[in-house]
């Protein structure tokens, strides 16, 4: 392959050496044309991927990013009416870290940095003012820093001091919330944003915090409602929790039996959150000691009939009574009842047509899946648990016509893959033919040199064999000056014989 193209430039370059300026300028526009075309299909087979840098954006944090990204010459997109901002895909990370580092993206709200401009000449009602909007700029960004809140104003008013305590008015708030899509706030986490709010602001309680959502629900009456509500609502929410803690329970234990989207389970949980204590006393009727005694004796002047005077005596013992007292306080919210409902596909087998049969569960292995559900949820009899565990056979129509509406996306993604691949090869290709032609119908467009005539060919050779034989000369005459110069006693002692064979020769 390297050798192919090795020639091809040689052969391209020599041929372009030998074109006219017409020509060069026709081969040029070819070639830019071609180019041109290469660039469009690259560009086209090789389209940029977009990925999301920041969505929901306010239009000055919008503004502010958008300079950013050209003072770097960073490409960027619009999306979404201009509160998204698209960059090329495998730069968003870093520069989501840079934007935040520098403090581009505030939420439409400023903080304390207002107090970082000059404020000379600035009336002391403006510096309330821009204090009151530093106050609800922090905490706005403060509620927005919960990764459940996409969205959050905060409007305090704090009235003016008065001289009377009976005219005096508590501080008030009110809070906006944008939620993000798929969640919703607890009572918990509203009375969380309450007391942010609250313990931001010298003098305000939060009861009178009024917190809402972009859908105008009014979110604070779930922690200003009535106690007994407030009660049956924290009911409410443990027995869900537990309940989901449960089946998040038996579907790890199913998913490992009988695999993912092959069963359905539901659990109902019974509280019983009654409350009730008991006093019970015991007496123990064994002898105990005696706690104390009093005696009391009586002489009086009577006689009786022998004559002999009469006495009275009387006693009182007092002991001490063993008694026993039982407090008895029952256990708040116990678990009065679970009942669990297990629902298990079967097996699908090919039968000898190739096609799938449905075959449902044995009784065993029902048995020994009610087994491990009982088992898992602390199933106890004398609670009225209920478990049942039933076979049936699924509808998984939508799940297979999902599967293969993926299928047919994987392989009509492929398919374009290949496509673009393939065109921008054929581009290229077609480019080097293209040019090769060009070249070698070029070559066959210049002149050709005329043949010469016979006799110029004779005298060509001539001249050839003339300089040959003068090369010849010409490279002894450099070995004889050559030799002279190394040994010129023997050049001497040469010339000398010659000199006298010579004389000999005449006489």
């Amino acid at each position: 392959m390297f050798d192919f193209f090795s020639q091809f430039l040689k052969q391209a370059s020599s041929v372009f050496k030998k074109l006219d300026a017409k020509q060069k300028v026709v081969v040029l526009v070819v070639s830019v044309i071609s180019v041109v075309v290469i660039i469009y299909l690259m560009n086209w087979t090789g389209e940029r991927q977009w990925e999301v840098l920041f969505s929901n954006l306010q239009p000055n944090d919008a503004q502010s990013i958008i300079d950013q990204l050209e003072e770097d010459n960073i490409p960027y997109r619009l999306e979404t009416e201009g509160t998204a901002i698209m960059v090329p895909q495998g730069t968003e990370y870093e520069l989501r870290v840079q934007i935040q580092a520098q403090g581009l993206i505030t939420g439409g709200v400023v903080g304390y940095e207002i107090f970082d401009r000059p404020s000379l000449g600035m009336t002391d009602f403006l510096q309330q003012v821009n204090y009151k909007r530093s106050l609800e700029g922090e905490v706005s960004k403060s509620i927005q820093s919960m990764e459940i809140i996409d969205m959050a104003r905060v409007y305090i008013v704090v009235p003016k001091e008065s001289f009377f305590v009976e005219d005096e008015k508590p501080a008030t708030a009110s809070v906006l919330l944008t939620v993000k899509a798929g969640h919703e706030l607890s009572s918990e986490q509203i009375n969380t944003i309450a007391k942010i709010v609250a313990y931001s602001v010298e003098g305000l309680q939060p009861a009178n915090v009024t917190i809402s959502d972009s859908y105008g629900n009014n979110l604070s009456r779930a922690i200003n409602k009535d106690p007994l509500m407030a009660l049956r609502s924290d009911q409410l929410r443990l027995t869900r929790q537990y309940e989901i803690e449960v089946q998040n329970k038996l579907e790890i234990l199913l998913a490992q039996a009988v695999g993912s989207n092959n069963y359905m389970v539901s659990v109902s949980v019974d509280f019983d959150f009654t409350q009730a204590s008991a006093v019970s006393k015991t007496y123990d009727p064994t002898p105990t000691p005696v706690r104390s005694e009093e005696r009391e004796n009586a002489a009086g002047g009577l006689q009786d009939t022998v004559g002999q005077a009469s006495s009275n005596e009387r006693s009182t013992t007092n002991y001490e009574i063993n008694e026993m007292v039982r407090n008895t306080v029952e256990e708040f919210g116990t678990v009065s009842r679970i009942s669990a409902a297990v629902m298990v596909n079967g097996r699908y087998n090919e039968d000898p047509n190739g096609d799938l049969v449905y075959q449902p569960r044995t009784a065993e292995e029902l048995a020994a899946l009610e087994q491990s559900v009982r088992s898992a949820i602390g199933f106890d009899a004398n609670r009225n648990d209920v478990v049942t565990v039933t076979d049936y056979q699924f509808d998984t129509s939508a799940l297979q016509e999902q599967e293969s509406r993926l299928a047919a996306q994987r392989r009509e993604e492929m398919m374009q893959r290949i496509l673009k691949w393939t065109l921008m090869s054929v581009a290229g290709l077609a480019f080097i033919f293209i040019l090769r032609s060009v070249f070698r119908s070029l070559d066959l467009l210049l002149p050709k040199p005329k043949p010469k005539p016979a006799i110029d060919i004779e005298a060509e050779a001539i001249e050839e064999e003339i300089s040959a034989e003068a090369q010849r000369r010409a490279q002894m005459l450099d070995q004889v000056s050559k030799f002279t110069r190394e040994k010129p006693a023997n050049v001497a002692g040469l010339l000398n014989t010659w000199l006298i064979e010579e004389k000999e020769k005449k006489e």
